[in-house]
């Protein structure tokens, strides 16, 4: 290859000196190019081809620059070609460790170009040195993709590579727009004599902004008398009435805005080595005792969490001891319960206002009630991922990372899928984004295959009320119950991982390379920036489109093909259920009446898993506590169906997730219908076992 004419999208690479460019540049690319020297000059000139999702992208290595001020040849090459616009995208790297001058290049960059990506190398130092930087603000700031990205584990990388198509194909923002005070009207002035002068696809902002400031490869660019001896009166005219120079008014300009678009987005804490770390570490990095270490933490974390939010197991704990009253108060008053509780009652009240009819019946039950579902969820992924975050923090998080790394590698994982596996007790929608911090992208189709399986917050609700009807009065067995089909669940995940790795032909499981930060206190600013962004993508990933099924399902529901229908067994639902109940029924021989409410409640459970007793609870017109009691099944039909419930298919927003990431409809289809078949084995094989355990099959 001897030019980019060979290339889909041509990458600039730019950044200042030390900022891990080079690294960047031949992690990426494998084997650098070297082509001749650019033109003019003998500043050797690099580029390098990656094939990427079907897309050549080519890589230019760009010498490294300061500012768009160059002091050097090598700065020069750099400048010029930038302005060229050659490039479809411009990549520019951010030192984390010296940010506050490091963020001036892109700032700079992204003022003359649209199409920017930045990237913050590092990523693997920055909390061992006790540095949080929320990369969404910055990104929000700034107006351009901010990713981060670590060349020495490959963090961030593919995540990098898929921004840069995304903006070459679908554009860039707007161009960042920098306050420049009392320069602002003389740069106006210039804007409007640029009119109709060709400044080769430069905005006239940014021109007029650099001959101000005496910038002589603009001027030359430019080449027009008129606009050059305007643009010098300009300059001195702004010289003799302020005093200063119009460049040094600019510098220190992008300075003060480089200071607000990182105002409250990097957070530095001490960090340090005392006597409780050095315990820690002995005890989390032990072989021994490590791995036993770092399960119990996230036993004792989750448990607290899942009781936070719903109540679960300390609820059970008190019906054990008899306190029943209070274990019914701590499900009232959890934070899901709260929530649950206030879309009723504002339903409630809406519906005194609008009455019984129809529009009642779709602002109240459809509208509100689809609302309530998706909220529901949110409490319990804020919590997880809080939990989450002060783990990852405070520096337990990578030790337990580290310390159950080799267990993991059993399965063909790295210690980093435990943080998927852990997301997904809250909700899999996250759970299936955490693919994105997988070593390598075998690992991540694995997790995207694994993570379905692991038992979220939703089938816990499910659960509970199956095993409620099951085993009533018997807590600790309910507890036992419950208990063994979380571990099932997780067992699944493992031998899922390992199928998919063995099926991919992978070979050797991922190596575990990361940077291990101190101990410190977690900053409480750091660990609201990554539950916060956390729950915020599980409300845009998966909220709306919940809450658009959720109403479909009421509508399923409320009409049936002769229109609004008072008797659920006349509407569409019952009609979408029967033809699954005909096959609950040959299975499990559950009768016809409750079969094509079951058939329903499985298509029900596809939008979001609660929904597998809602809905029963609303076609049989009982409460939720007495939909399982009310469908009259044996104890071989209940726990069979409840082991089908949990692990028959991914939700559909959980689907839309696994798609996106993998990229691959073939691969998503693959899984849901591996799932499925895994849990008809399950439950199927579990049906027949408790046959000839119990002959009369009654509760």
């Amino acid at each position: 290859m001897t030019s980019t004419s060979e290339c889909g999208i041509v990458v600039a690479v730019v950044g200042q000196p030390s900022t891990g460019k080079s690294t960047f540049f031949t992690y990426v690319t494998g084997e650098v190019v070297r082509i001749a020297s650019w033109p003019g000059t003998t500043v050797e000139q690099r580029v390098a081809m990656v094939e990427f999702e079907g897309r050549a992208l080519c890589f230019v290595d760009l010498p490294g620059i300061y500012g768009l001020t160059p002091t050097s040849p090598e700065e020069n090459v750099t400048k010029r070609y930038l302005m060229t616009g050659r490039a479809d995208v411009v990549l520019v790297l951010v030192d984390p460790l010296t940010i506050e001058r490091s963020i001036y290049l892109p700032i700079q960059v992204a003022e003359m170009r649209d199409r920017v990506v930045v990237a913050i190398t590092k990523w693997d130092l920055v909390h061992k040195r006790g540095i949080h930087i929320d990369t969404e603000t910055l990104s929000r700031r700034l107006g351009v993709p901010v990713v981060p990205i670590s060349s020495i584990t490959g963090e961030g990388i593919r995540e990098l590579l898929s921004t840069i198509v995304k903006v070459a194909e679908e554009g860039g923002s707007p161009r960042v727009r920098v306050n420049y005070g009392p320069l602002e009207r003389y740069v106006a002035r210039l804007s409007e004599h640029l009119r109709g002068v060709d400044t080769h696809g430069l905005p006239p902002r940014w021109v007029s902004l650099r001959l101000l400031e005496g910038d002589g490869e603009v001027r030359e660019l430019v080449g027009v008398p008129e606009v050059l001896m305007l643009a010098d009166e300009l300059r001195e005219e702004f010289r003799k009435t302020f005093g200063r120079l119009p460049e040094d008014v600019a510098v220190f300009a992008r300075y003060e805005y480089a200071s607000e678009v990182l105002k409250g987005a990097v957070v530095r804490v001490k960090v340090g080595v005392s006597r409780l770390a050095e315990t820690l570490d002995r005890l989390y990095l032990s072989p021994l005792v490590g791995p036993a270490a770092s399960l119990l933490t996230l036993f004792v974390v989750f448990l607290a969490a899942f009781t936070v939010n719903i109540g679960f197991p300390l609820n059970v704990i008190l019906s054990y001891v008899g306190l029943e009253e209070a274990a019914e108060v701590l499900e009232t008053y959890s934070l899901s319960g709260l929530v649950s509780e206030a879309f009723s009652a504002f339903g409630e009240f809406v519906r005194s206002y609008l009455g019984d009819g129809w529009l009642a019946a779709l602002v109240c039950d459809g509208i509100i009630g689809g609302l309530g579902t998706v909220l529901s969820f949110a409490p319990l992924v804020l919590v997880v991922s809080a939990a989450i975050a002060v783990l990852e923090d405070s520096g337990v998080g990578p030790r337990m990372v580290t310390s159950l790394h080799r267990f993991f590698s059993v399965f063909g994982l790295s210690g980093r899928s435990l943080y998927p596996l852990v997301v997904g007790f809250g909700c899999n929608v996250p759970a299936a984004l955490q693919s994105r911090i997988s070593i390598d992208d075998a690992e991540r189709l694995e997790v995207l295959a694994a993570v379905p399986f692991v038992i979220c917050q939703a089938r816990l609700v499910v659960m509970m009320y199956f095993v409620q009807t099951l085993l009533p009065g018997r807590p600790l067995l309910q507890a036992t119950l419950m208990l063994t089909l979380y571990v099932l669940s997780v067992v699944l995940y493992l031998l899922t991982a390992k199928l998919t790795r063995i099926a991919l032909g992978a070979g050797e499981p991922p190596e575990l390379v990361m940077e291990i930060p101190p101990l410190h206190r977690p900053s409480p600013r750091v660990v609201w920036w990554n539950s916060w962004l956390r729950t915020r993508h599980f409300l845009v990933k998966a909220g709306v489109l919940i809450f658009v099924l959720s109403l479909l399902s009421w509508a399923s529901v409320s009409l049936g093909p002769s229109g609004p229908v008072e008797d659920p067994a006349e509407s569409y639902a019952a009609i979408l259920g029967s033809g699954i109940g005909r096959l609950v029924t040959s299975l499990y021989g559950v009768s016809e009446e409750s079969a094509w409410k079951v058939g329903f409640a499985l298509i029900y459970g596809t939008i979001a898993k609660e929904g597998l007793v809602t809905s029963v609870a609303q076609l049989s017109a009982v409460e939720e506590r007495e939909a399982v009691e009310v469908l009259g099944l044996t104890i071989p039909q209940m726990l069979s169906l409840l082991i089908f419930f949990m692990f028959y298919i991914p939700c559909i927003p959980t689907i839309a997730v696994v798609y996106q990431e993998s990229g691959s409809a073939r691969f998503t289809l693959a899984v849901a219908a591996y799932q499925v078949t895994v849990a008809l084995a399950l439950s199927y094989l579990s049906y027949v076992l408790l046959l000839t355990i119990t002959p009369q099959g009654s509760v």
